[in-house]
């Protein structure tokens, strides 16, 4: 036989799973026992021992064994092995004509008086079918050369398949769950007035602006309000400390109005000095198309600390700019910041789970690590909860970690990736990036991550490193 055709017998092989380790007997009479697969980098190395004792092979005759690794619609035969009686190998030693097509693993003379075996070792290119293929010998007991024509016995099923072991973080548990909703009202007011009219220009929509932050907080009974803030800021036109006067009693003016509408307590409230808006003053000129801007903001940022005279320079040296900074700019200074500061309740992980659902930024870090946990590593509610966690601290590196973590399970190297760039140095992301790099198949840049967490102690960043080795 000259060729072997894969197909012909992948049409005859059931596809089988093979879990027993323990020696196989051949057709032929060899033995084969020792069988090894397994993944070395962007290589199968296949290794297996065959005893030759008790094959019995007629002088002119030749049995061929040839191993086959399979899977369904998918098969690679690998380096055959030629047992030949005495006159046939004497005649492949004149003429070097195997009945095997491609060169041959090993062509041995069958020698009942001597102990024969053969310590077989190939390697083959990766491929991804080959994770749970089949390795099988086939044989050719009509002593042809014909391997189709016998019987195959299974050896061995595969298992390549690359189980990362992922080390999480469990987050720091907040024992004040503090967060705070802020935003900026563009109050009018009457000329040095004071007094807040509701109905005046477009307080109306300002005070709707600043009820609906407060109203957001009171209207959920897991929260509970600690703090009211306030600031006001004044525009830099007239006296420095009658503008810090009137921004002073601008913010008093929003404090009692928020205590006439909803009945807080005065001590709720916490007012923070006033002043004059020069940051302001200098984003907008900065982002003008002003033809003066840079002189206007070499006045801003000039060490003149008397403010009153800062101001006065700006008008005089640039008057036509004044004019417009008057008009389209200065209103916009006037404006008082308000923060709503406020605790949220804890959560037993039965309310967490349901919680995370409906109002996940109810919860902390820490109580979605307790949801996790109740779930099957890799499932995806288990994947949920992470990817619902970052989204809610995205910033934060034990977040970002175990995000990057439950996306490996799964086996998204390249989505993990980019969380992996904002969770931090520590061992436990090293050995997250080198699993990582190991599913996108770089395998020294893998090795160096993995080193260095293994060196530090994560025992999972061992296991993974033997995967390499």
């Amino acid at each position: 036989m000259k060729t072997i055709c894969l197909y012909s017998l992948l049409a005859l092989l059931p596809f089988v799973s093979v879990a027993a380790d323990e020696a196989k007997r051949l057709p032929g009479g060899a033995e084969v026992g020792g069988v090894e697969i397994r993944k070395q980098r962007d290589s199968v190395l296949i290794r297996m021992s065959l005893d030759l004792n008790g094959m019995e092979v007629g002088r002119n005759r030749s049995i061929v064994i040839a191993p086959l690794f399979y899977a369904e619609g998918e098969g690679t035969w690998l380096p055959a092995i030629e047992v030949m009686g005495r006159t046939r190998y004497l005649y492949y030693q004149r003429n070097e004509e195997s009945l095997y097509a491609s060169n041959p693993y090993a062509v041995i003379k069958r020698d009942k008086e001597a102990e024969q075996q053969v310590d077989y070792q190939v390697a083959v290119p990766y491929r991804k079918w080959m994770d749970r293929a089949t390795l099988v010998v086939a044989e050719d007991t009509c002593q042809c050369g014909d391997v189709t024509k016998g019987n195959s016995v299974p050896l061995k099923q595969a298992d390549l398949v690359f189980r990362p072991k992922l080390s999480y973080i469990t987050p720091q548990a907040e024992t004040r769950k503090t967060r705070a909703l802020s935003g900026e009202a563009y109050l009018d007011f009457p000329v040095n007035k004071t007094v807040i009219y509701p109905d005046y220009r477009r307080n109306t929509a300002e005070l709707a602006k600043i009820r609906a932050t407060v109203d957001t907080v009171r209207a959920d009974k897991d929260y509970s309000i600690t703090q009211i803030r306030l600031k006001g800021y004044a525009s830099p036109e007239g006296g420095y400390a009658w503008n810090v006067r009137l921004s002073e009693g601008r913010t008093e003016a929003l404090r009692n109005y928020l205590i006439e509408e909803y009945g807080f307590k005065a001590d709720l409230f916490r007012a923070e000095p006033g002043a004059e808006n020069w940051e302001g003053l200098r984003r907008y000129v900065a982002a003008s198309s002003l033809t003066d801007k840079d002189g206007i903001l070499a006045l801003i940022d000039s060490d003149e600390s008397n403010l009153d005279r800062k101001e006065h320079r700006i008008r005089d040296e640039h008057p036509a700019s004044y004019q417009k900074l008057l008009k389209d700019c200065y209103p916009a200074l006037r404006r008082t910041d308000y923060t709503v500061d406020y605790v949220i309740r804890g959560f037993d992980v039965e309310e967490a789970k349901e919680v995370i659902k409906v109002r996940p930024q109810n919860l902390s870090l820490q109580e979605m690590f307790a949801v996790a946990q109740i779930y099957e590593a890799g499932s995806e509610d288990f994947n949920h909860v992470f990817d619902v966690a970052v989204r809610m601290y995205p910033d934060n590196l034990v977040a970002n970690l175990n995000a990057a973590n439950a996306l490996l399970e799964q086996g998204a190297a390249e989505q993990a990736m980019k969380f992996l760039e904002k969770a931090g140095g520590s061992p436990q992301a090293d050995n997250a990036r080198g699993v990582a790099l190991i599913l996108l198949e770089q395998y020294d840049e893998a090795a160096v991550c993995l080193q260095r967490a293994a060196d530090a102690g994560i025992s999972e960043a061992k296991a993974n490193l033997e995967y390499i080795k």
